[in-house]
């Protein structure tokens, strides 16, 4: 009889197991799909002026650069000159994309 609970648990472990690691994962702080383009970083610019650039008037600029950097994939804010990054396609002043 002890054989036989130690066996069932055992199986209820393994099955909990599987279970946990092969169940599908939402990605916590997943976010709106944004449309991008890519950007050639130009001679003076840093993650942050070019996250002035493009922040609405009035916007945060520091969750602009938060973004850029999800987007990248970067721990940090360097850049350099000729490096290409992700960032969000602005619409123009007609609503479109530019």
């Amino acid at each position: 009889m002890r054989r036989m609970v130690v066996l069932v648990m055992a199986m209820v472990a393994v099955w909990v197991m599987v279970g946990v690691f092969s169940s599908p994962k939402q990605a916590s702080g997943a976010s709106t799909p944004v449309e991008v383009t890519s950007y050639t970083v130009q001679p003076g610019q840093s993650l942050w002026t070019y996250a002035e650039m493009i922040t609405p008037e009035g916007g945060d600029v520091s969750a602009s650069v938060d973004e850029l950097k999800r987007l990248n994939g970067m721990d940090g804010t360097q850049v350099r000159v000729g490096q290409r990054i992700i960032v969000p396609e602005e619409p123009d002043e007609t609503g479109g994309e530019r």
